[in-house]
């Protein structure tokens, strides 16, 4: 609950800065995650200029990484192809949604060329499912809690209204779930380390923006 009220006085406050020219940001690329496998991360920033250099925004982002474990058990052949009988033993999916309220900012250091930095602090929801056809199985677990990330890189004007940017941040995070007690009455959870560096490249729009 604690969590939550802190989430909503985040968003409380950005609704009370001042509106300045908007921007959008999409962002496609991965994240390394300590307990988890590489995968695709996307996102999505909606913000607003304080000045020609400093940003704030919205981003939400989401993480992807599939699994399936297959295994080949026949095999035959014609005279032009050869078919393989397949088997699906296990399939899955790990989804990861963070919400990050951040600060960006701008800084030309060449006639083509910005140095971008930037960094957030919000919350993230995370569900793993898993489907095991050999024992007829399926689970779904759900976690959440808060989130950061702070990093920076390049970003390359293509034209008056938009910019192509490339950007290594580092995202930190361990969301959790069944926050119970154990047989000794201590206070036990399960979490995810799901910590570790984003690569992540993208466009920038100017003067472009959806809700605020």
């Amino acid at each position: 609950m604690k969590k939550l009220l802190l989430l909503f006085v985040i968003l409380t406050a950005v609704s009370m800065v001042p509106a300045q020219e908007k921007f959008t940001e999409f962002q496609a690329g991965v994240l390394i995650p300590a307990d988890a496998k590489t995968g695709f991360l996307g996102g999505l920033t909606i913000g607003r200029m304080v000045d020609e250099s400093v940003g704030w925004g919205i981003e939400i982002g989401i993480y992807r990484k599939t699994y399936t474990k297959e295994t080949t058990v026949d095999s035959t052949s014609t005279s032009m192809v050869v078919e393989h009988t397949v088997q699906t033993e296990i399939e899955n999916a790990t989804t990861m949604v963070p919400l990050n309220f951040k600060i960006i900012v701008h800084t030309q250091i060449a006639p083509k060329l910005d140095l971008r930095a930037g960094a957030g602090i919000g919350y993230e929801f995370m569900w793993n499912s898993e489907t095991n056809y050999v024992l007829h199985k399926d689970d779904t677990r759900f976690y959440s809690g808060f989130c950061w990330q702070v990093g920076g890189g390049l970003a390359f004007p293509i034209s008056r209204a938009s910019d192509f940017f490339v950007d290594l941040s580092y995202h930190g995070g361990s969301p959790s779930r069944g926050d119970t007690k154990n047989s000794l009455g201590l206070p036990v959870r399960t979490e995810v380390n799901m910590s570790g560096f984003m690569i992540r490249g993208g466009i920038r729009l100017y003067t472009f923006g959806f809700f605020f």
